[in-house]
């Protein structure tokens, strides 16, 4: 394979920022930011301003890839219809601060909603792409040959990409090894991020079709294509149609409702085809051809039962568990699928664009309002809980602190202001202003739990897990002593020491550790009472945390137990403890103990 050279990666770069000069701007403000995150110390420092900063470079990054795409479509929709430079610039300075607005509306890192609205709109955006230069009726053909030369394209800029970094990362090594120079793991991250963010937009951008008065007149098709079309897509599709039609029989025979997985399978029996469609579609007229034809109609009347059977296994999911982001995906996709598969078996005209507008505009549709994703299921989860909360039957009580849960962590704790006269705004903000960093989806469930008088104490997922470790860390200080060993986390441990027997036995449920002394003397400690203490002074404030959630220091003298023994002094110290609590008790959670034994001669 051979590489582009300097002059042609120079002059694509030219071409890229005279045509595509605001893309080029998202392309560097994506690159710097990225580069940046990755080299910021993003553990050690907890302060409110430095989250801040994360949370603007992960936002600036996001809604560059977004401003990226939609720029690109409007400019390619201002070259096919051959507006005039000042009107293209009104254009894209529209796009520039409605990119704006969403870098102010949408709060990725803390919002999970906010999340999936991006995906959606970076969903969308680039399917505008496909079709922007090719609104208008006709040009089937330019349109299939200006989303080959796009996909080709996007191909030879990852594999020269890949080519590019792997050469680099190797020159990267040979650099550490030959020289000592101590080169930063995030040394190799950021010439990645570059690479990736960087130079191969770029060079995707230079081998955009520019005359799209060709692309109606190009009648090329490349052969690997037809070949991998034929012998890997279409293989893999009919795998899928065969396994799903004998599950197809299996649930006639056995009259059962269909499970989970077949929703995924259903998927990608419908990507597969309907790319396979795609990438075989100027071949359809072409003498030798008339399979495809064939093709075509046996696949979609195939998707018809497959569709019902995808509406039937969503149906299982939603019917007594209500709707949430990922059904709803799955119930428009099987929406879209009817629609499609209708369109080409009735439809005379043969219009492979309706594939990728209908997508994008239902897409669209799911990002903001009552209609969309996050609306739609905020307000059938909410109508779930309304229908039990009051309720006392085992079954609603175990489902109600998952819908809190889920409403909580998807849409925040605001969502639940209807069930208390607290304002849960002004405690979400009291939350969000406080340092907790990673724990802040934690705090924000536990007060909704707290408020709404909720008990999770079943669902072990819902446990919070603490860490407390001794002040010494990992140097302890044996000055005085003559004997050190470490106790093992979970067997019992026993040893002869100048005739003692010592012997640590973890008893009930390993919440208490036994060490007995020759036979007869013990030193006993109650694990889970240190924990439970230590997780109240956590609470409150009084113990110092480290970098990692919810560990935090203890003092060594609160984790240190002593007895005197035939001229000897035994100490008990515990190097760690980690565990769950439920409801403020370990009680019913586990414990994991690390410790060692110091022995002294009198």
């Amino acid at each position: 394979m051979k590489l582009p050279s300097l002059q042609h990666l120079y002059n694509g770069l030219i071409l890229v920022i005279k045509r595509f000069p605001i893309q080029f701007l998202f392309i560097i403000i994506a690159t710097i930011c990225w580069a940046y995150y990755i080299n910021i110390n993003k553990y050690d420092n907890d302060s409110i301003a430095h989250i801040q900063l994360i949370n603007f470079l992960i936002k600036a990054i996001f809604i560059s890839n977004l401003g990226l795409t939609l720029t690109l479509a409007l400019d390619l929709l201002a070259e096919k219809k051959q507006f005039k430079p000042q009107k293209k610039w009104l254009i894209r300075i529209f796009a520039v601060l409605f990119c704006i607005l969403l870098f102010f509306l949408l709060n990725p890192e803390d919002n999970f909603s906010d999340q999936l609205r991006i995906a959606l709109l970076a969903f969308a955006f680039h399917l505008f792409v496909a079709f922007s230069p090719f609104m208008d009726q006709g040009h089937i053909n330019g349109f299939w040959q200006f989303n080959k030369v796009l996909f080709l394209r996007f191909l030879t800029a990852a594999l020269y990409s890949a080519v590019l970094y792997g050469g680099l990362a190797i020159a990267l090594v040979a650099i550490d090894g030959l020289f000592n120079v101590d080169i930063r793991w995030q040394t190799y991250l950021t010439v990645f991020a570059i690479i990736a963010a960087g130079f191969s937009p770029i060079f995707f951008l230079a081998g955009v079709p520019q005359s799209f008065a060709e692309l109606d007149e190009d009648s090329a098709y490349p052969k690997g294509l037809k070949i991998f079309t034929q012998f890997v897509l279409i293989p893999l599709m009919t795998i899928y149609l065969a396994i799903l039609l004998f599950y197809e029989i299996k649930i006639i025979l056995i009259w059962s409702l269909p499970k989970g997985l077949v929703s995924s399978l259903i998927i990608g029996y419908a990507v597969f085809g309907i790319l396979s469609l795609l990438l075989i579609y100027p071949m359809k007229d072409k003498e030798g051809n008339s399979w495809i034809k064939l093709f075509s109609r046996f696949f979609y009347i195939m998707l018809v039962p497959l569709i019902v059977l995808l509406l039937l296994a969503v149906w299982k999911r939603i019917a007594p568990y209500g709707i949430t982001e990922s059904r709803y995906i799955l119930v428009i996709i099987a929406l879209w699928l009817t629609g499609i598969t209708s369109y080409f078996l009735f439809s005379k005209k043969d219009n492979i664009k309706v594939i990728p507008i209908s997508l994008a505009l239902i897409t669209i549709l799911a990002v903001y309002g009552p209609q969309s994703a996050i609306g739609l299921s905020r307000y059938s989860q909410l109508s779930r809980l309304k229908k039990i909360f009051n309720s006392k039957s085992t079954q609603d009580l175990a489902e109600k602190p998952m819908i809190v849960r889920y409403l909580v962590s998807r849409h925040g704790l605001s969502a639940l202001q209807d069930f208390t006269k607290k304002d849960l705004k002004q405690v979400e903000n009291t939350i969000k202003n406080k340092n907790l960093r990673y724990a802040k989806a934690n705090a924000s469930i536990d007060s909704a739990f707290s408020i709404l008088k909720v008990s999770d104490e079943n669902s072990i997922n819902s446990r919070s897990e603490y860490s407390f470790t001794n002040s010494s860390q990992e140097f302890f200080n044996i000055k005085g002593y003559d004997y050190f060993f470490s106790i093992n986390s979970y067997e019992d441990v026993e040893k002869t020491f100048d005739g003692l027997k010592i012997k640590a036995d973890r008893i009930n449920d390993q919440k208490m550790v036994v060490i007995t002394l020759a036979g007869k003397d013990k030193i006993t400690v109650d694990i889970s009472e240190i924990f439970d203490r230590a997780v109240v002074l956590a609470d409150k404030n009084k113990l110092k945390p480290t970098k990692n959630i919810r560990e935090f220091i203890v003092p060594e003298k609160e984790l240190s137990f002593s007895k005197v023994i035939n001229r000897y002094q035994f100490t008990y110290v515990i190097e760690s403890i980690r565990g769950y609590v439920s409801k403020g008790k370990s009680r019913d959670g586990w414990l994991n103990v690390e410790a060692h034994l110091l022995i002294k001669k009198l």
